[in-house]
């Protein structure tokens, strides 16, 4: 029995390495048209009349989610009832979220009130060579396990969790697209673009000619309808490339930081409109001073454009499937909700404790890795 077990784990192996050598071709124009396939070297989508389609900003966290970031900062900057779409519809934003020091009753909440929720790994491991150089089997365990726990103890439909970022954007090349593609995820959003090659998403069909940034390793093989949402960067005052708002180090006044954000904008709206990711590290909010007030004043200013949408990015993915001008955009983004009966836990984590938060009850142990359920095993 054990022998039949080795064969059958060397042949899905071996399955996994045909898929990875499956190395991917230039683009072929004539071959690949949406909504299932587009090259990164496609012209714009939106062609030449660009001001009768929407400038969708997705405003991305990655932080785990906690009892004081949810009061503090998500509730205040999203959940205003005054900042709605052009349409009328409520803005989206989405939420990659780590497991540790989560509260997945505050992502519960998040995913009832219509941000989306989406995957950024189990350890949220601090060293870039970890995520670098991962082994497809340790990265299936950090996004599918990742997945199963926020899909388990926050209640959020698996079918509703889509989306991945790999901790400090440290890409592990085709290893990790593969461990996306066997945890059912469908886009990535760990890619930065400089900021004067703004790039539309594109899928991964053919070779990306994108370029390959932070030392990361990226995808060469091909991997027909898997999605890639670029971080178009955008520029600090002196010129520097960024990719999130704390690594731009953007200092002064509420209105100099509010200015700041609309100039980067303004050059992407009125010039080429491709989609705009805005990552921001709530840590941010804390050590530069105005920057709270500063990027509110920033949002109200846009909520006065009529052409301006905060999306998740899930929503960019459909318009990118079925771009539309707009006046046929329809940016409401109402999920089924889901109940969530709070339940406070503590946990042990090897011989550490550890507090969680979930809407199921308590598991035996704190999740991680081998154990995402919490069993014990």
């Amino acid at each position: 029995m054990k022998h039949q077990i080795r064969l059958v784990c060397i042949f899905i192996l071996f399955l996994a390495q045909l898929v990875i050598s499956d190395k991917a071709e230039d683009c072929n124009l004539d071959a690949c048209s949406l909504p299932n396939c587009r090259c990164s070297s496609a012209p714009s989508p939106l062609g030449n009349d660009i001001d009768n389609y929407p400038q969708l900003i997705s405003l991305v966290f990655d932080d785990a989610v906690t009892d004081e970031l949810y009061t503090n900062v998500w509730v205040p900057l999203l959940l205003d009832s005054s900042r709605v779409n052009p349409d009328g519809a409520g803005i989206s934003a989405t939420f990659f979220v780590p497991h540790e020091y989560t509260n997945y009753k505050r992502v519960n909440d998040l995913y009832n009130f219509g941000m989306e929720i989406a995957v950024h790994s189990i350890t949220r491991n601090i060293y870039q060579d970890y995520w670098r150089t991962a082994s497809v089997d340790t990265l299936i365990k950090e996004f599918q396990g990742q997945k199963h726990i926020i899909s388990k103890f926050a209640n959020v439909p698996s079918e509703a969790i889509v989306g991945a970022r790999t901790p400090q954007l440290q890409l592990a090349g085709d290893s990790s697209i593969q461990a996306y593609i066997t945890a059912e995820l469908t886009y990535d959003s760990s890619w930065p673009s400089l900021s004067y090659t703004r790039l539309f998403p594109y899928t991964l069909d053919y070779l990306s000619t994108e370029a390959c940034l932070l030392g990361a390793e990226c995808p060469t093989s091909s991997f027909p309808g898997f999605w890639i949402l670029p971080i178009n960067d955008l520029q600090s005052t002196d010129g520097t490339q960024c990719n999130n708002l704390a690594s731009c180090s953007i200092s002064g006044s509420s209105e100099e930081i509010a200015d700041w954000l609309t100039d980067q904008i303004e050059k992407v709206r009125t010039t080429v409109r491709a989609p705009m990711t805005l990552s921001i590290d709530s840590f941010w909010f804390n050590f530069t001073a105005n920057s709270f007030e500063g990027f509110t004043k920033f949002m109200d200013r846009m909520r006065d454009k009529s052409d301006v949408f905060f999306v998740s990015q899930k929503q960019v993915l459909d318009f990118m499937k079925n771009p539309v001008p707009i006046s046929e955009f329809n940016s409401e983004n109402i999920p089924d909700p889901t109940n969530c009966h709070e339940q406070k836990c503590t946990l042990k984590k090897g011989n550490e404790d550890r507090n969680m938060v979930t809407c199921v009850p308590c598991p035996t142990v704190y999740p991680w890795l081998d154990d995402p359920d919490g069993n014990g095993s």
